[in-house]
């Protein structure tokens, strides 16, 4: 049965399904004809893993976390820039699509343009940019080392020199020029130190400033690009005042060692080992600070990951997109699936009753007829369609509610049914005419009842005037047999409203009510009454006072809600309710439920010939048959023997 449901839904959302498709399906050839075509330019990169031993855990990275770190430095903003510059044009991230050949170091790197050549330019300058990039980037890691060195070795050379010199001029002075010399070597050495330390304590400050403080349980605060080159200054500056201080003080311990002053001054042999060991710690010193800068050049060589352009892009000949078709069927199934989208979600919202499995499992009612929608069972005013019509497959619908409401009624028969409606306009009276119509086809006397004493129809459904009715009785200006009129079929006697009422649920309430219903019962086989719909109390009121009642519902116009209010309101009223009949259904649907199905046979064509032409003026010989023949007036009412 689920499945049924789904093909019933897919069959009732067919129509917004179609133009889902063929909406989708155009838009996809508008985006064919009318997109600007593109050219996809690729190149390939090979990367490989730094050389070095000794790798730094920045670059700890394997094979597939260093392709995947050089994939997202191609769309960064610095790279983007700069390959812009060159190529001349805006460079866009999503021009760019980098991806890493399986099981292999290389990286292939794709970029889009509308302009073939552009593509395979970008292309190419975009390696170039990322090359020259990585470079950059490596050696910024080593320049505040590179840079301390540098400064190190030029100090020391400048000590070099300065104490060469001295020494090819201590032949050429005197021992108090010496001394003299040596004395004023000392004062300066003693306020470089002093100026070094003072340096070294703003330097550590401005450090410690720099510096973010982390508080408990927190972690610190990032610095940022400026903050960090300044921090990264002061450190270097710092470590060149730290090699300064350390080597003035070496330089001035060898002056003031603990040794006789008066030897040193005086003999020269001693000044001149002094000064040659000062001579010889400064080319120690300058030996190794050479050592460390090369150490520290051969580690950013080592430790800097190499990329090489194994493959140049070239020019495409061929656009990228895809084909009209391709595209014709994407936006076609796009379409398709917003709005299949757009069907489940109104279906799943909406609340309406629309199939008998929905009757039974919200109202726990059975469904005892099916009426098809057509489309001249209201406009045939005058004549029940059921009578006009009597071998359509519509009568043979009308007599298979009949047969169930006979079997319905098996203890104890059904001699009057109220038939209503949870809403307005589902049909209600279109059923009631058309039931006691087909009634009168098996040789039973019907009286029709108008019970609607608001807005009556079934003088209009079955060609009559409405100047007299049952309002006259409740107002004891008339009999209930003076208001009793033939109708156009046989056995078939019809009492409409009269004269609107100003309180008709009072009127239908009452006592009189009841004891004109027993009257009619006495001279009928079966009463039915059309009432109201349950908006208001009318059809309550008359429930309670009926065999049974007859529930019209329209598919997919009613809603459940409103549908469990009014077999609540039954239930108070101690109504019985019969069943339901499904009325205005759609022939589609009434066929896929196996009903209906024998529509197209010839064998039930549709009679379009009325019994009253077939049998003349039937009618009211039956009538007479019905009632004894007696009673008649010459204004068609029903006579003393027709309601006694």
């Amino acid at each position: 049965m689920e499945l049924k449901l789904i093909g019933q839904m897919l069959r009732r959302w067919s129509w917004l399904l179609v133009i889902g498709v063929l909406v989708g399906g155009g838009i996809g050839y508008a985006v064919s004809i009318y997109q600007t075509p593109e050219y996809l330019a690729s190149t390939k990169i090979l990367v490989m893993e730094p050389l070095g031993d000794n790798v730094s855990k920045v670059n700890d990275l394997n094979d597939k976390e260093l392709a995947e770190t050089y994939m997202q430095l191609l769309t960064t903003q610095p790279i983007l820039d700069s390959t812009s510059e060159k190529v001349g044009e805006k460079i866009r991230a999503a021009q760019i699509k980098a991806t890493r050949v399986r099981d292999t170091g290389l990286l292939e790197v794709a970029v889009r343009d509308t302009d073939p050549q552009r593509a395979a330019l970008t292309a190419n300058v975009l390696v170039e940019v990322l090359i020259e990039y990585n470079e950059a980037l490596q050696k910024s890691r080593f320049s505040s080392s590179e840079q301390s060195l540098e400064l190190q070795v030029s100090e020391i050379e400048g000590e070099l020199a300065r104490l060469e010199g001295d020494i090819e001029q201590r032949s050429e002075k005197s021992i108090e020029e010496q001394r003299l010399a040596s004395e004023q070597r000392k004062t300066e050495l003693e306020q470089q130190i002093f100026t070094l330390q003072g340096d070294i304590a703003r330097l550590e400050q401005d450090i410690d400033d720099l510096t973010p403080q982390a508080l408990p349980n927190e972690l610190p605060a990032p610095l940022t690009l400026e903050q960090r080159n300044q921090l990264n200054q002061k450190r270097t500056e710092l470590a060149q005042k730290k090699f300064q201080l350390d080597l003035a003080q070496r330089t001035y311990f060898n002056l003031v060692m603990p040794q006789d002053a008066a030897a040193q001054t005086e003999d020269p042999t001693n000044l001149q080992n002094l000064e040659q060991a000062n001579l010889e710690l400064y080319r120690q010193l300058y030996s190794t600070l050479l050592s460390n800068y090369e150490a520290v050049r051969l580690a950013r060589l080592q430790n800097t990951p190499n990329v090489v352009q194994v493959e140049k892009a070239l020019p495409p000949t061929v656009p990228v997109q895809a084909g009209p078709l391709r595209n014709i069927i994407l936006g076609a199934i796009i379409g398709l699936l917003l709005t299949g989208t757009i069907a489940f979600t109104l279906e799943y919202m909406d609340d309406t009753l629309k199939t008998p499995q929905d009757i039974a499992n919200v109202l726990g009612l059975p469904v005892v007829g099916y009426v098809v929608n057509e489309s001249g069972m209201d406009k045939n005013e005058g004549t029940p369609y059921v009578s006009a019509n009597p071998r359509s497959p519509m009568a043979e619908t009308f007599r298979t509610l009949r047969t169930n409401l006979e079997f319905a009624s098996v203890d104890k028969p059904l001699k009057t049914i109220l038939v209503t409606s949870p809403g307005a306009s589902e049909g209600k009276t279109t059923v009631a005419t058309n039931l006691a119509a087909v009634m009168a086809q098996a040789n039973k006397r019907v009286i029709l009842l108008e019970g609607d004493l608001r807005r009556p129809r079934v003088h209009r459904a079955l060609g009559m005037t409405n100047q007299i009715g049952i309002s006259d009785v409740f107002r004891g200006q008339m009999d209930i047999r003076d208001v009793a009129r033939y109708s156009k079929v046989k056995d078939l006697a019809v009492i409409t409203s009269g004269s609107l009422p100003p309180n008709p649920a009072e009127l239908l309430a009452s006592a009189r009510m009841s004891h004109i219903l027993a009257r009619l019962v006495e001279s009928a086989s079966v009463v039915i009454i059309d009432s109201p719909p349950f908006v208001v109390t009318d059809s309550t009121v008359l429930a309670s006072k009926v065999d049974g009642v007859l529930l019209v519902i329209q598919p997919g116009k009613t809603h459940a809600e409103a549908a469990k209010t009014m077999i609540a309101q039954l239930d108070r009223a101690g109504a019985h309710v019969v069943g339901v009949v499904l009325n205005r259904v759609s022939r589609k649907i009434s066929s896929y439920y196996g009903y209906y199905r024998y529509e197209n046979d010839p064998i039930y064509a549709t009679d379009t010939v009325s019994v009253e032409q077939q049998n003349g003026d039937t009618r009211r010989k039956g009538l007479a048959a019905m009632f004894n023949g007696n009673g008649k007036s010459a204004n068609g009412k029903l006579g003393e023997e027709i309601i006694s």
